[in-house]
């Protein structure tokens, strides 16, 4: 980072004049003027690029109506209007802008959208919107916002005020590309002019960070590339975020609770505790009751995930390496439940860190002929050294990252082996948002569960290790698993790029 910093200290120079300008007051009041001509022409331009993924972001706006049917919705620094046509039909819409200069192209946009209402033109800064009482919106809209407001962590604070229970944030967002690539390089060399430019814009911000600080009871978020891939605004975060359906009275129970609840299981898992006390319950869930068991519960879920799985591989072709032959590698492959979904042709590598499942993996394997099993490795996913360096276009791994000893070892074995360009494909239960009773559930049954299943782990948040792993790329969804009464209704899904 010595050259990106010796290479803004030369943007600085170039801006001088700017610079000058902006300490005499003259540049904010000028540009304020100009920028909403500026977003004027380069708004439809990036409307184009995104159309499909904002298309496909608002599709579902209208489940958030409140009460009274119609949908009432806020957008934060609306600009020049230009989410108008992605909104429903009727539904009641006040916007909000700290440049009163957008106002002109605003109302334009609004003529050419007259299926929306306005109800409100307010001239407010995201971190002030005193203006709208508390819980009186269902939607919040952000586009393109977060990277210049003052205080991320005070508009989202907004954010949360202004929704009623159980309404959403959208959300639309360049951010920082990955430290270790070039696109974050140019990033901070850019920055300095970009703010100038962008009307205090920010390249390097890590708006998902943020988001996950605060506090939604659900968080759906995508990261996705925007073309042209050159620039260095590319690198996006797109997706939704729910506030708090239901308030939980269990929100403020404390630790005490929690221990006595699980007192009460662990009596009645005391016979699983003293035969592990013994040292009797390892080896025998390792060898019988485990295996056992996984076959049922993976039935169970393999039938409550089919469509997920099926839509996660689909694009998994895609990675074919230049051989023009697939070569995957499965971590944990326990029984092959996800043999059925890998394409025709493609060769498997799996690895389990317990040998007793052979004999229902072998089933599995005849079950589908239509792949090409290479080899069975006995191996912890943190210790893949079988498998060479850069050999691999696919690495799967489904349920697994929950008893894992070291998720971060895991995921270095995964980069370590995937071949530049390969991905990372994933479907793991994970923790619940830390208010809801899910979680309270999730600690209380964490002791018990860990010995019983394994050492699956109930409140693990992988989705974090995933965000600081060194990928290029990183597609992850926050989902709900139909498991009733089970601690594992929350699950992440996705695929991550080398």
């Amino acid at each position: 980072m010595v050259l990106a910093s010796c290479l803004q200290r030369c943007v600085r120079l170039l801006l001088f004049p700017i610079h000058l300008l902006a300490c005499l007051g003259l540049w904010g009041s000028f540009y304020k003027k100009v920028f909403p001509y500026v977003m004027a022409k380069v708004a439809p331009i990036y409307n184009h690029k995104v159309y499909k993924q904002k298309q496909e972001l608002f599709s579902n706006l209208r489940k958030f109506a409140g009460p009274s049917g119609q949908l009432t919705l806020l957008e934060i620094g609306t600009g020049t209007g230009t989410n108008f046509q992605f909104y429903p039909p009727g539904c009641r819409l006040t916007c909000t802008d700290p440049n009163p200069n957008f106002r002109k192209f605003l109302l334009k946009s609004l003529s050419e959208n007259r299926h929306v209402k306005l109800e409100h033109l307010v001239v407010a800064s995201g971190e002030k919107l005193h203006q709208i009482p508390d819980g009186t919106v269902d939607v919040v809209v952000c586009t393109l916002v977060l990277c210049s407001v003052t205080n991320v962590k005070q508009v989202l604070a907004e954010v949360l005020r202004v929704l009623r229970l159980g309404g959403a944030f959208y959300f639309l967002e360049h951010v920082a590309a990955d430290h270790s690539s070039w696109t974050y390089f140019w990033q901070k060399v850019c920055d300095p002019a970009w703010k100038y430019f962008g009307d205090g814009c920010s390249l390097s911000r890590e708006t998902e960070k943020e988001l996950e600080k605060t506090n939604f009871s659900e968080l759906h978020l995508r990261r996705i590339r925007v073309t042209p891939y050159w620039i260095p605004a590319s690198p996006h975060i797109i997706g939704y975020a729910v506030k708090l359906r239901i308030l939980c009275p269990t929100l403020e129970m404390t630790e005490a609770s929690i221990l006595l609840f699980r007192a009460c299981l662990a009596l009645l898992a005391m016979p699983i505790y003293l035969l592990s006390f013994l040292g009797i319950w390892e080896p025998f869930c390792r060898k019988i009751f485990f295996p056992f068991i996984l076959e049922k519960l993976s039935a169970i879920h393999e039938r409550k995930t089919k469509k997920q799985k099926q839509e996660l591989f689909r694009n998994l072709p895609d990675f074919t390496g230049p051989s023009g032959e697939l070569k995957l590698l499965e971590i944990g492959t326990g029984y092959g439940a996800n043999f059925q979904f890998y394409p025709a042709g493609c060769k498997v590598t799996c690895t389990d860190i317990n040998p007793n499942f052979q004999q229902g993996l072998s089933r599995n394997m005849n079950k589908n002929q239509h792949i090409h099993y290479e080899r069975f490795l006995v191996a912890a996913g943190e210790d893949l050294h079988q498998v060479p360096s850069g050999s691999v276009d696919a690495v799967i791994c489904t349920l697994v990252l929950c008893s894992v000893h070291s998720v971060n070892g895991t995921l270095k074995e995964v980069l370590r082996v995937l071949r530049p360009g390969g991905a990372f494909y994933f479907l793991e239960h994970v923790a619940a948002d830390p208010s809801s009773w899910k979680y309270f559930w999730q600690q209380v049954c964490y002791p018990t569960w860990k010995l019983v299943f394994a050492g699956c782990c109930l409140t693990r948040e992988p989705w974090k290790d995933l965000e600081e792993a060194n990928f290029s790329e990183l597609n992850v969804r926050h989902v709900s698993v139909a498991l009733p009464w089970t601690p594992i209704q929350p699950h992440i899904i996705g695929y991550a790029v080398k």
